[in-house]
């Protein structure tokens, strides 16, 4: 009762103290669960490496996709700019003729 009304009142209570626990050792020497724990975490981190590496091969070949896009536009634009210098050289053919044919024959 009076530790019940030390508390109340605010003041501190000793708490019992626990008893000293000794760490578990395998006295026989016997350490199959701790290597089993090791070799799995090997196992899990050699599919971690795998993954990273797996990912390293998928982010290259994406660059390389994304420089043959790059050279296929600028394919694209230089075959445009052809296309259209030869439009143009056409177009200039053709109106040197008819202004060259108007010029021949004059108003019959």
């Amino acid at each position: 009762m009076a530790a019940k009304e030390d508390r109340e009142r605010g003041r501190e209570t000793t708490t019992p103290r626990l008893p000293d626990i000794e760490p578990q050792v395998f006295p026989s020497g016997d350490y199959t669960y701790i290597l089993e724990i090791v070799m799995g975490m090997q196992g899990t981190m050699g599919k971690l490496i795998e993954a990273v590496e797996s990912l390293k091969r998928q982010s290259e070949r994406q660059g390389d996709k994304l420089d043959s896009i790059g050279r296929d536009v600028h394919a694209a634009k230089v075959v445009i700019s052809v296309v259209g210098a030869l439009i143009v050289l056409a177009g200039a053919l053709a109106g040197w003729m008819i202004t060259t044919y108007i010029s021949m024959h004059p108003g019959k």
